[in-house]
């Protein structure tokens, strides 16, 4: 049967009603000889399945087209697709037919008599003649077909096209030389009643005027320049107020480049605006924050120092001029203390500079076997103190000088081994340096054989306000700051601190760094320490000869920093704040008088020491200015020499470190 061969291949076959073996043969034969392909159907069941399969024609005696072999084919026939205009070919008998009968066969529809007899070239003629006819039906079935399947291809494109555009409630428009056409969500977006012609002046009016020009010039080069439209703008929408838009169009042009289409979409993009601005709110209030947190610290910083100053230094004035033993220790309890006091102040207020991120580390070269020498002799004596030995080593490879921030790395380093000999009553306290090419790390392990940790302890050990013994009956003291801000300094310097311990048996940290590059890494030059600026001065003996003037708000610090100086041989002046060493300054210089050196607090009222530096070197002042800073933040320094300070003194005041500075820069 026909559905074994393509709709095609089928078309081009011929369906016989064969109802007797020798009709079967004659037509066969005929068909056969012609080169045309056929199928053999013994009953009109089998024709019209044939039919039904899409055989190409069929071919029927009149002899054997009874009443109920008609309907079954009329049947047939009216199942056929819209395309279809099936041929079929009755071949006539030897005897007459009644009209009516003529007319019953012709109402099947594409119906060809062959009368008898058959002449056979005629007969061929005749069927090649209908075959051909089918493969144009197959042929415009196919088109048909094709078009169909196109059709339908762009309206599931079409239908996704619209829910992509009601999903994300975008317009669209078109332009054309013959027009302008608005989807009714354009409609929505600008606010327009579906009444309105679309006109670009229209949407120009609604425009914010410090978009119209660009909106108004892209639009104008995408329909006669064929350049894309990108843009978002602002728009006051009657009923919604301010509004923003994003609209994106793309131009079609002809061989000639003239634009003949431009079509575009538009959505609403204001939820996105007033996020991103949110968002921009919000980092400026963190910025804010983080700038009151800084200045917060400053603040602080300057008020607790301040007085810290004055305790300390008094207490060294009185511990000179004391004559007996009994006042000296007490004099030197109230010392010891007030120092104790200021390592917590520090500590916390180190902490504070690290979560704030305002850490900055001063890196410069240094020897690491120095600095382990120089950790050595500070803290051998309180070893010694403590009955136990302290015990330095240092492996093979270690490189003569490391490029990192060398006062950090100290203060990581005492804080260990001052831990380590706090926590060991008996045995030795072990620093051990080493160096690791392939990282570049260079590690400091500190090992003990004190008390030990459980795994408990371990896993607090590192957080900030937490001792190891937090006890009502706690045999040592501290803040428990110290391992925070230690392995906080670690990381920031591009290392860390691990620790392995043992209950009972001891423990061991391990502290790296990055160790940097000598060679290549950018050398900074820090402004000298105070135990630098000691060992760098002239002979401590030989008395200032020198004038100086002393600017600080606080009378308590301004009576301590000419103490101690005039008791080194300075000659002084006071000035209570900025704006009266300014009026000083401006009376020296009238009466030709100048001022060797002016020490000078940073933070005052009514004119700060940043403000009073520029103005003195505005006025002409050419001496040494040497800034008294709390020292809350890194960059103070920095800010210190920026405005025109030549040094900078950290409270509290240390008397050598003081008269060093001064004598430093008024030696000639």
């Amino acid at each position: 049967m026909s559905d074994e061969y393509p709709l095609e291949e089928a078309t081009q076959r011929v369906a016989i009603l064969a109802p007797t073996p020798r009709d079967a043969e004659l037509c066969g034969q005929i068909l056969t000889d012609a080169g045309i392909g056929f199928e053999l159907c013994a009953n009109m069941t089998s024709l019209c399945a044939a039919i039904s399969s899409g055989i190409g024609v069929g071919l029927a005696p009149e002899g054997h087209l009874n009443d109920s072999a008609l309907v079954k084919l009329e049947n047939a026939l009216r199942d056929q697709p819209e395309w279809s205009d099936f041929p079929l070919l009755v071949l006539l008998g030897n005897h007459e037919l009644s009209s009516e009968r003529v007319d019953r066969l012709l109402s099947l529809g594409n119906v060809t008599l062959v009368p008898s007899p058959i002449r056979i070239a005629v007969f061929v003629s005749k069927l090649k003649a209908r075959l051909r006819d089918r493969q144009r039906q197959v042929a415009v079935r196919n088109l048909l077909l094709e078009r169909r399947q196109a059709a339908d291809a762009a309206e599931v494109d079409s239908r996704r096209l619209r829910m992509a555009l009601q999903a994300g409630e975008m317009g669209i428009w078109e332009w054309s030389p013959q027009g302008l056409y608005w989807s009714p969500r354009f409609y929505e977006l600008y606010g327009f009643d579906s009444a309105v012609t679309p006109d670009p002046e229209r949407c120009f009016e609604r425009v914010h005027p410090d978009d119209r020009d660009e909106l108004i010039e892209q639009w104008t080069k995408s329909i006669t320049e064929a350049t894309d439209l990108d843009i978002e703008f602002r728009i006051y929408h009657p009923t919604l107020g301010l509004r923003w838009l994003s609209a994106a169009g793309e131009p079609l042009s002809s061989t000639s480049g003239k634009v003949v289409r431009n079509t575009g979409v538009i959505w609403d993009v204001t939820e996105r605006h007033e996020i991103e601005a949110s968002l921009r709110e919000a980092r400026e209030l963190a910025e804010s924050a983080n700038r009151s947190k800084s200045e917060f610290l400053a603040n602080m910083s300057h008020e607790i120092r301040t007085p810290m100053t004055a305790i300390l230094g008094y207490v060294d004035l009185l511990r000179e001029s004391s004559g007996g033993s009994e006042t000296n220790d007490y004099i030197e309890t109230i010392r010891r203390n007030g120092f104790y006091l200021l390592d917590i102040i520090n500590d916390i207020l180190d902490l504070s500079k690290i979560e704030a991120e305002r850490v900055e580390l001063v890196s410069e070269p240094f020897s690491p076997l120095q600095l382990v020498e120089d950790v050595r002799n500070m803290m051998s004596v309180r070893a010694s103190d403590n009955g136990i030995r302290f015990v330095v080593e240092c492996h093979d490879g270690i490189p003569g000088t490391v490029f990192a921030d060398q006062k950090r790395l100290k203060q990581i380093l005492i804080n260990l081994v001052g831990n380590a000999i706090k926590f060991t009553d008996q045995g030795a306290v072990t620093l051990s340096t080493q160096y690791e090419a392939a990282t570049n790390l260079i590690s400091f392990q500190v090992t003990d054989t004190g008390i030990g940790m459980t795994e408990r302890q371990i896993k607090r050990l590192f957080q900030p306000f937490t001792q190891v013994d937090a006890s009502d009956s706690r045999r040592h003291e501290g803040t428990g700051l110290g391992l925070a801000i230690s392995k906080r300094l670690a990381n920031i310097m591009g290392g860390n601190i691990t620790v392995e311990s043992e209950s009972g048996v001891g423990s061991c940290f391990t502290a790296s760094i990055d160790a940097g590059n000598v060679k290549t890494g950018e050398m900074v030059v820090a402004v000298a320490s105070p135990e630098q600026q000691q060992s760098a001065a002239p002979d401590e003996n030989t008395p200032l000869d020198c004038s100086v003037l002393v600017v600080d708000d606080r009378r308590d610090i301004r009576f301590l920093a000419t103490r101690l100086l005039s008791k080194a041989g300075a000659r002084i002046t006071e000035a209570d704040d900025g704006q009266e060493a300014v009026e000083i300054v401006q009376e020296m210089i009238r009466n030709d008088r100048v001022v060797d050196l002016i020490l000078l607090d940073m933070q005052m009222p009514r004119l700060d020491g940043y403000r009073t530096t520029e103005q003195l070197r505005r006025l002409g002042f050419q001496g040494p200015i040497v800034a008294l800073t709390a020292d809350a933040m890194k960059d103070d320094m920095k800010r210190c020499l920026e405005c025109g300070c030549n040094d900078y003194l950290s409270k509290p005041i240390d008397k050598t470190a003081l008269v060093s500075c001064v004598r430093r820069h008024t030696t000639r």
